[in-house]
């Protein structure tokens, strides 16, 4: 046989092999050391399926790459140039190739670490956040410098075993001398390779909604390989950025009216879409100003182990016992950007800032009811006001200014603080006092949103920072790991500086003038492991605090474990602060909640409930197992038809919520048009 026939053959094979171990040999390494093993072995029955079921998704990517790279430019081009031409073209783009594979192997498995679940849009939020913070991070985290070093040996060694087999092996390719029995060689290797790529011989090929084995979500979302884990997250973010406003959404989900959509969303005659709030002539004489804080991984769990031993609050501690402090609250989101969309846009949809439709004015905005009250708006961040196109896109969504760190640090002449994430919280929240009293002053109410940064890895705070005593073993950990204490001291650091805060305030002629919400953007999300189902809480658990000045109004009486999520903030604030003002009746305020009904949601599906957590991607419903109700049995149930209905309602919501930016965004660009 001619040796490069044979060369050519051997590269195939053996990168065949090699890719489909690699791939393997991922998903249980995942398995085994991400899952939870009392998960993993309740559905051990499930285990041969999901890797039955992997290998399908492995054979479909390797017969992808196959078609593309070898069988297509053989057809086209191999009979015009040298077999050994051809064959040295093999070893460059299978090298390159099992290089690329490797690396998003090693990017998959560092996002499961970070985020407890594989690759998804949350990788582009990376990509996209302060290149400089971003390298500080990485640079800060001796384990990420660990993950790249653990990939460059292991694309050497892939790669040194990849051409020494390749060269060695000892397979000689099927002769066929006649030009027929070529021609049927090809036919019949491009019929396997299409089936394969496609993954079924069903109506519809192989495809990501049927990657599930299992009520397990961990061990479904280890179904499909690295490489489709981005795929799938590339064409989400593309959907989200801008094939979604090309969209005709009735028709795209096959409903035939808007009237028809708003039903199914529960509106009606009783439950208007557009809700106003009470006359109520006390607010409307004293006008409060309005403060909404966003604490950067402001964790439930966390929050709730704070003793005398483990002062994780600091002086917000008293705050927290004197006032109403909701820690059964869901972040809807798990990451910052995504939770400032859909507080302040009340969107799913996202990013939004750094989409096509970021030059878009949203009726959906959640500031606009205070600017039809006449309010100043603030946005006041910590981090940089370009960040994520903030400075441009939020001052269209009804702010009158973005204030970012560039500008504190210049107000308050202090050096650039060495976190690379945001000014120290100490002067975020310094301005936040100048701008209320300068409001005051003025004569002018003020609704502020203010957002923290130094709760961010890596912890870096101000020299004069003392840690407190913190007690690791309350969470389950063992004591003296110092990177896990400088999570707990960061979270200390950001909350102790929302306490003084609230002390100035309640010690200063504004205590009856000011309302005050804090909730957390998402948990801290490298703490603790939260991948197992029994932790589908504390995933995404933050605590909920509202300060409300007797004078102005009550949350007297409302259980604390009244379950809630981000959705329920801003109709909580309107009924408090705003008199005959109308908005956009998505979630529920908390003086109109009962335990027995009330839920919180998150955009991954989760909902949160009195006595448990629904999943409606598998449809089991986990009921409390502790006390202290922050952990889930592994005794599930069906849904009920109640919890069903709900969750089919929110759903609905969430079109409804897109059809309205979609509406938005193409009625402005026929204006502009």
């Amino acid at each position: 046989m001619n040796p490069a026939i044979r060369n050519s053959f051997n590269q195939v094979i053996v990168f065949t092999l090699l890719l489909l171990a690699a791939l393997m040999l991922a998903r249980v390494s995942s398995l085994a050391f991400f899952g939870s093993w009392q998960d993993l072995a309740q559905s051990s029955q499930f285990i041969d399926e999901l890797l039955i079921k992997g290998l399908r998704f492995d054979l479909k990517l390797l017969s992808s790459m196959l078609l593309l790279l070898v069988w297509i430019p053989f057809v086209f081009s191999g009979w015009l140039i040298p077999q050994n031409l051809f064959a040295t073209y093999l070893k460059i783009v299978f090298s390159l190739s099992l290089v690329l594979v490797v690396f998003i192997i090693f990017v998959d498995i560092g996002h499961l670490y970070y985020f407890q679940k594989p690759i998804d849009v949350l990788i582009f939020g990376l990509l996209e956040d302060d290149t400089e913070a971003i390298f500080s991070t990485i640079l800060d985290n001796y384990k990420i410098l660990l993950f790249f070093a653990a990939f460059l040996l292991t694309a050497v060694i892939s790669l040194r075993f990849y051409l020494r087999q390749s060269t060695q092996l000892k397979v000689n390719a099927p002769v066929m001398s006649s030009f027929f029995g070529k021609f049927l060689l090809w036919c019949l290797s491009c019929v396997v390779l299409v089936v394969l790529a496609r993954g079924s011989l069903d109506t519809f090929p192989l495809q990501r909604k049927q990657a599930a084995v299992s009520d397990n979500t961990f061990i479904n979302s280890m179904v499909m390989n690295s490489v489709f884990n981005l795929y799938y997250a590339y064409r989400d973010k593309s959907v989200n950025n801008q094939a979604i406003f090309k969209q005709n959404i009735l028709q795209f989900n096959q409903l035939p009216s808007l009237q028809v959509l708003m039903q199914k969303a529960g509106y009606s005659e009783a439950q208007a879409l557009i809700r106003t709030t009470p006359e109520n002539q006390q607010l409307a004489a004293v006008r409060p100003h309005v403060i909404f804080v966003l604490m950067e991984g402001w964790s439930s769990d966390i929050a709730r182990a704070h003793s005398a031993g483990n002062n994780v609050l600091g002086e917000f501690a008293g705050h927290a016992a004197q006032d109403h402090f909701f820690t059964r609250f869901l972040a809807n989101q798990y990451a910052t950007n995504p939770s400032i969309e859909t507080l302040l846009l009340n969107s799913p949809v996202t990013p939004l800032s750094q989409s096509i439709a970021n030059k878009t004015r949203f009726r959906l905005s959640s500031t606009l009811p205070y600017k039809q009250n006449n309010y100043a708006t603030q946005f006041l961040s910590g981090g940089y006001s370009s960040w994520r196109n903030h400075n441009n896109f939020w001052l269209l969504q009804g702010f009158d200014q973005y204030i970012g760190r560039s500008q504190i640090e210049s107000h308050f002449k202090v050096d650039a603080s060495d976190n690379p994430w945001g000014v120290y919280d100490q002067y975020v929240f310094d301005y936040l006092k100048k701008s209320l009293l300068e409001a005051e002053a003025g004569g002018k109410s003020l609704f502020s949103f203010v957002l923290t940064t130094n709760n961010h890895p890596p912890i870096r705070l101000p020299k004069s920072y003392r840690r407190p005593a913190l007690d690791l073993t309350q969470y389950g950990l063992p004591p003296g790991q110092e990177d896990k204490l400088a999570l707990l001291s960061g979270f200390h650091y950001q909350t102790d500086q929302l306490g003084r805060f609230l002390s100035w305030l309640k010690s200063s002629a504004l205590k009856d003038k000011v309302i005050v919400v804090a909730s957390g953007d998402h948990p801290q999300r490298t703490f603790i492991d939260n991948s197992a189902n029994k932790d589908k809480y504390i995933r995404y658990a933050v605590p909920a605090y509202f300060y409300v000045p007797q004078s102005l109004g009550s949350l007297d009486g409302i259980d604390p474990l009244t379950p809630g999520s981000h959705t329920d903030l801003f109709p909580t604030l309107y009924e408090l602060s705003l008199s005959q003002t109308s908005y956009y009746n998505f979630g529920q305020p908390f003086q109109q909640k009962k335990l027995e009904s009330a839920y919180g949601l998150t955009a991954s599906g989760e909902f949160l409930f009195a006595d448990g957590i629904a999943d409606s991607r598998n449809d089991r419903f986990y009921p409390w197992l502790d006390q202290q109700q922050l952990t889930l049995s592994s005794e599930t149930s069906a849904l009920s038809a109640h919890k069903k209905s709900l969750i089919e309602q929110e759903y609905y919501r969430d079109l409804l919520k897109k059809y309205l930016l979609v509406e938005d965004y193409q009625q402005q660009r026929k204006q502009v048009k």
